[in-house]
């Protein structure tokens, strides 16, 4: 499929295929894009692989996708105490720091999920790019028969290419915008980052059952590790990829000239290359309807 045919897929009403691909321990708003992509109608998720990531909630990038592997595992059985959901350890290190391809199972899980399925898989991204990229770098082929709905970056005309998932293994990045497998890239600034949630939209989860009120007191605790304060607000950004895939009519999406991360990590643009998918905006509030409903239809 090209580009142009996946985004005529992603807006059809079939249920989709994904992957979800996460450094859940890394932040509290991966917890719930895992919850939302398991309890979703639209969406069968195959798998979800353990990302890695580096920083104050972890000693190195291997410690931090080992953390993200038990949060997943957590997560899923607050969800269903009978998930049979497979969860894969992925990248030990990154590309950028070991110089070539990290194999792992979460890599090898990809492979033997795009090549076995009949449709198109889509694989979400949610954290560092490591483990997708490295998968694509195993099995090229793969990149027929796959979409990358990767939470990466910045907006296209933006200076700043300096976002917490692509910092993490910008090597990894910069392979994967040259791949050629079919991309959507959904940027932060100034795009997901309008997925705020303040207090009071936090509390609505509280009652439901185990899972939202697991999410409730992660997001509590950062609430009032900030001191309470009545003008606290949040961003939820991870739940976007799900919500791009069981409700396309929140997202605004482009086709355009795949760019380059360049080396001194700013944009650079070539109308020649292959075409990616870029999210130009997102609707707060259908994202926020879509999750919470889904959320709230969970039942203990």
């Amino acid at each position: 499929m090209n580009v142009r045919e996946i985004l005529a897929d992603i807006k059809s009403p079939r249920k989709k295929k994904i992957i979800l691909d996460t450094d859940t321990f890394n932040e509290i708003d991966d917890q719930y894009a895992l919850a939302y992509c398991y309890v979703a109608d639209s969406m069968d998720l195959l798998a979800v692989t353990a990302a890695p990531f580096y920083n104050d909630k972890s000693i190195n990038h291997e410690d931090g996708m080992i953390k993200s592997y038990n949060e997943i595992k957590r997560v899923l059985s607050l969800v269903d105490p009978d998930y049979t959901t497979p969860v894969y350890e992925g990248s030990r290190t990154t590309i950028e720091i070991s110089g070539g391809v990290v194999d792992s199972p979460a890599a090898r899980a990809i492979i033997d999920i795009v090549k076995n399925s009949d449709e198109i898989v889509y694989v979400l991204a949610i954290g560092a790019i490591t483990n997708v990229t490295s998968a694509l770098l195993l099995d090229p082929s793969i990149k027929d028969n796959m979409c990358v709905v990767w939470l990466g970056g910045n907006q296209l005309d933006s200076n700043n290419l300096g976002e917490f998932n692509l910092v993490q293994d910008f090597t990894a990045g910069q392979m994967l915008l040259n791949s050629g497998v079919p991309v959507l890239l959904c940027p932060a600034w100034s795009v997901t980052c309008v997925l705020t949630a303040n207090h009071d939209k936090i509390l609505e989860l509280k009652g439901h059952n185990k899972i939202c009120d697991y999410l409730f007191q992660i997001t509590e605790e950062v609430y009032v590790a900030a001191g309470s304060r009545p003008d606290w607000i949040r961003t939820i950004w991870d739940i976007g990829a799900p919500a791009i895939i069981e409700n396309p009519s929140c997202a605004e999406i482009e086709v355009v000239p795949t760019p380059v991360f360049t080396d001194q990590r700013i944009y650079a643009f070539d109308s020649t290359r292959h075409e990616m998918l870029y999210l130009k905006s997102i609707d707060r509030e259908k994202v926020y309807e879509g999750a919470w409903n889904a959320l709230f239809s969970l039942k203990d």
